[in-house]
C-alpha cells in the first residue's frame, strides 16, 4: 500500500511536466509526415530552439514515466540508465537557453542546433553522425553560471567546481549504461545469494530507487522552469493555467 502510494506521489509530480509539454506542443505547427521507399517518419519544418527544447523535454518526461514503471518492478539498473538520458537532456535544454551572449557560446549553440536538425535520415544506409557537441563544453558552460552565483553569494571557498560535479554525476550513471563491474554485481544478493533477473522489488534497492527518482524529478522540474521562463509564448500560455501558474511560482521560490 505504501509503495504504490509513494509511486503515485511521484507520478503526480510528473503530470505537471506532461501538462507543460501539451501546452508547448500546441504552440508550434504540427510535424509533417514524410514517406518514400526507404523511410516513413514525422519531421518539423523549419525547426528552431523551441522545437529542440520540446523534443528534449518530451524525452525527459517519457524517461521519468518509464522509470516509475521500472521502479514498480524493481529494475534498478534499467532505471539508472534512463536517468543518464534524462540528465543529458536537461543539461542540453539549459545549455541552448543559456543567456551567455559571448560570440563563442552563441556560435556553439547555433552550430549544435543546425547539426541536430540536419541529422534526419535513419535508413539502413544512412551516414552515422558523430557526437554533435562535447559534453565537456556543456558541463563547463553550465558550471560557469553556477560558480558565478556561488561566488556572488560568498559560497565559493572549498567548493568543487560545478562542471566537475556535472561530470561526476553523468559518469556515475553512465556506468549503468555500459554495464561496468560493480554495477553488474549490484544484481547479486540475498540469502542465499542469487542473481536478481526479474527486478529487485522488496530489497533495500527500493529506497534507493525512490530517492533517485525524487532527485531527478526535481532536476527535470528545475529545467522546465528555466524553459518556461526563457520562451515568452510558453510562459504566457502556462500562466493562463491556474494550477501550472501555482506550480511555477512554487518552483521559482524553492
Amino acid at each position: 500500500m505504501f509503495f504504490e502510494a509513494a509511486l503515485g506521489g511521484l507520478r503526480a509530480r510528473v503530470l505537471f511536466l506532461e501538462a507543460i509539454i501539451e501546452i508547448f506542443s500546441g504552440l508550434l505547427p504540427e510535424p509533417q509526415f514524410y514517406a518514400d521507399e526507404k523511410e516513413r517518419a514525422y519531421r518539423y519544418e523549419n525547426p528552431d530552439v523551441r522545437h529542440f527544447c520540446l523534443l528534449k523535454a518530451t524525452r525527459v518526461v517519457t524517461a521519468l514515466n518509464a522509470a516509475i514503471e521500472l521502479v514498480r518492478l524493481g529494475y534498478t539498473q534499467e532505471m539508472a540508465a534512463l536517468m543518464r538520458i534524462l540528465a543529458e537532456c536537461t543539461k542540453h535544454i539549459e545549455y541552448v537557453l543559456d543567456t551567455d551572449e559571448s560570440a563563442e557560446h552563441r556560435s556553439n549553440v547555433k552550430m549544435y542546433l543546425r547539426e541536430f536538425f540536419q541529422d534526419i535520415v535513419r535508413e539502413p544506409e544512412a551516414e552515422i553522425k558523430g557526437v554533435l557537441i562535447r559534453e565537456k563544453i556543456i558541463n563547463e558552460q553550465l558550471g560557469k553560471r553556477l560558480d558565478e552565483l556561488a561566488q556572488q553569494y560568498g559560497e565559493f571557498q572549498d567548493r568543487v567546481p560545478a562542471a566537475q560535479l556535472f561530470y561526476r554525476s553523468s559518469r556515475a550513471f553512465s556506468f549503468y549504461v555500459h554495464a561496468r563491474y560493480p554495477e553488474c554485481m549490484d544484481l547479486y544478493g540475498g540469502r542465499p545469494g542469487r542473481w536478481h533477473l526479474r527486478g529487485m522489488r522488496g530489497t533495500p534497492k527500493d529506497r534507493e530507487n525512490f530517492a533517485t527518482l525524487d532527485t531527478f524529478i526535481q532536476t527535470a522540474s528545475t529545467t522546465f522552469v528555466i524553459m518556461v521562463q526563457s520562451i515568452p509564448e510558453l510562459r504566457d500560455a502556462v500562466f493562463q493555467n491556474a494550477a501550472l501558474r501555482k506550480w511555477l511560482e512554487q518552483r521559482g521560490r524553492s
